[in-house]
Formats: C-alpha cells, sequence, structure tokens
C-alpha cells in the first residue's frame, strides 16, 4: 500500500447534534490529512444535519437517507462502501472521537500485504467526552498472536471496538461488504470473524478511539438483543471448516456457556440503565435474574443493584469504585 493511501471514514449517524461536531473535528484534526469522511445521516430528526452542512471541509461527504435503523445497518454501511474511494475503510459512528495520530499510527500497519484490519485500544469517555477507562489495559499477548488465536478469542467475544478499526477495502469487498445478521443490531462483530478467515489482523498498542458512553447509544437500549453476538458466533462455528475448527480448539458446549453468560451480563447491564432513568420495578426484576444466575462477581454487583433499587438511589458511584465504566 502506497505511503499516502486514502482512507474513507464511513461514519454512520442518528440523532448525533451533541456530538456529531466531536466526531468530525477529531477527523479534521488528524496529523495524517489523506481521508475522506463519508457521513450517512439515517434520518435523524435533529440538528445533526444542519451541524454538519456547516464544515465546508471538501473531503466531508454528507448523505441523508430515509431512516432505516439498526436492524438494516449493514445496508447504511455498504452505502458508504460503495461510495468510498480509499483503499482502506476506517468506521467513526457520530458520537464517537477519534485522537488527533490515530489514522497516523495505523496506516503503515496496510504495508504489509496480508493485514486486513488494524486496531487497538479503546477510551471509554461519559457524555462529555472525558475519560472513564481504557480497554484492554494490555495488549501484549496478541503482538505475536496467530490469526488461529485471535479467532478463538473472537469467537468468545468481541473486543475489537468499531471507532478503533481500519479494514482493507479489498478485503471487504472480497466477503461482500460489512455483514449483519437478522437478530444482531450490529455489523462489527459479523465482519471481523469473516475477515480474520481471509488475512491477519494488526494491533497497535495505543488508544484508537474514544467511545461514549450514554443512555441513548444502541449498545446501552438494545443490550439484549446485542448478547446473541453469543448466538452467532455458535452459528459461525458451525459452518467453519473441520480442519479450521480442529486447530481452534474450542468446543460447542463452551460456546453455549459463553452465550449464558453473555445474557446474564446484559440482563445486569439492563439493571443498571433502569436504574438511570427511575426504573425501579424493572431494575429489581433484572437485578434478581443476574443475582441468581450470575458468577460470584454478578452477583456481587446484582445486589448492591438490588439494594440501590430499594432505596431509589444511584448506583453508578458503585461501578466507578469497581473500576467499571459508568453509564452517566
Amino acid at each position: 500500500m502506497e505511503q499516502h493511501s486514502l482512507v474513507s471514514i464511513i461514519t454512520p449517524t442518528y440523532n448525533h447534534e451533541k456530538f456529531i461536531a466531536q466526531c468530525i473535528e477529531s477527523v479534521l484534526a488528524q496529523t495524517y490529512p489523506y481521508w475522506e469522511q463519508i457521513i450517512i445521516d439515517d434520518g435523524s430528526t435533529d440538528r445533526t444535519g444542519e451541524i454538519v452542512k456547516q464544515y465546508k471541509d471538501e473531503r466531508i461527504k454528507y448523505v441523508r437517507q430515509d431512516n432505516i435503523g439498526i436492524w438494516n445497518l449493514s445496508k447504511t454501511y455498504n452505502r458508504a462502501l460503495q461510495i468510498s474511494k480509499g483503499g482502506v475503510i476506517a468506521v467513526l459512528e457520530g458520537d464517537d472521537f477519534w485522537p488527533p495520530y490515530k489514522l497516523e499510527r495505523q496506516i503503515p500497519s496496510f504495508r504489509h500485504e496480508d493485514i486486513v484490519l488494524s486496531w487497538g485500544k479503546v477510551a471509554f469517555v461519559n457524555i462529555d467526552g472525558k475519560i472513564i477507562c481504557i480497554v484492554p489495559k494490555v495488549l501484549k499477548w496478541l503482538n505475536n498472536a496467530t490469526r488461529e488465536q485471535i479467532l478463538k478469542q473472537l469467537l468468545f467475544g468481541n473486543f475489537i471496538f468499531p471507532c478503533t478499526a481500519i479494514c482493507r477495502k479489498s478485503a471487504l469487498l472480497s466477503i461482500g461488504g460489512f455483514k449483519q445478521t437478522e437478530y444482531l443490531p450490529l455489523v462489527d462483530y459479523p465482519t471481523w470473524l469473516e475477515l480474520i478467515l481471509i488475512g491477519n489482523f494488526s494491533v497497535v498498542d495505543e488508544i484508537l478511539g474514544y467511545w461514549r458512553l450514554h443512555g441513548q447509544q444502541v449498545s446501552s437500549t438494545m443490550v439484549l438483543p446485542m448478547a446473541e453476538a453469543g448466538r452467532y458466533s455458535i452459528d459461525f462455528f458451525k459452518r467453519m471448516p473441520q480442519e479450521l475448527v480442529d486447530s481452534v480448539g474450542v468446543s460447542i458446549d463452551e460456546l453455549l456457556f459463553n452465550q449464558r453468560r453473555q445474557i446474564i451480563r446484559a440482563t445486569f447491564h439492563l439493571g443498571r440503565i433502569a436504574l438511570i432513568y427511575g426504573k425501579w420495578h424493572e431494575a429489581k426484576s433484572n437485578f434478581k435474574k443476574a443475582l441468581i444466575e450470575g458468577r460470584p462477581i454478578t452477583k456481587l454487583g446484582a445486589l448492591v443493584g438490588l439494594i440501590c433499587a430499594y432505596f431509589k438511589i444511584d448506583y453508578e458511584w458503585v461501578a466507578g469504585l469497581r473500576g467499571n465504566p459508568r453509564f452517566k
């Protein structure tokens, strides 16, 4: 790949008037200037479009479409992919943003022809953009990981956040673009699994994206459907060639157990969200389920959550003490 390759940045957005300016400005601040940002507005009803149009940089392309929602997210992503002119594709949703060095640090990864995806650490931030925590804390264990080892980890959960990822466009096109199944309101996890089958991933041990936690984001409001990623990994595993199954060393029983854990974690997550919005009865119901079926650490959190629900007090300060990201 040439030293000054064009990066096409796909930015899906919907009602992000509070965040879209910071998103765009983080792209404008990139020390690597060879990019285009394709903003696909899924029928926003707020001032998102008006704010985007204030930026006159010719590298920013704004496309508005009628709302098709998150269950058709792959259509939105692939529309931007078809428009794109770059050799690599970056993802930056309208409520997230980047550090200024992001593209400069990642583009060198693609000098190696076998690399189909580059990624790194993500910083969780609150609604005001303040860092809450960094995930994962250590990436050294992945420096020399084989493709099979990365695939094995991905089968148990998605650790690659979209705002840190850049993909080789030719690889994306070869798998048919961004992937989505009918029961998942996301495209990243199915896409990463397909890509790891055809090439290698490169990890950069730095913060490469800021992922904003707020109550209206898909990952908060659609937490139980997103927990179906465990179901997807099982379906994907069943389609894998037997030779690859043997080399990865994972069993269906292990994946089924992992899926159940994901659902329990999602139920606990829903309890926290219910507390934030004062839905005390709903919070109690979810925390009770997590208390009955969760692992010891989840049971402890669920018990504290139940107490908070009964006394109608905030749980998020407890999350901070436990070292977990806060939702507000």
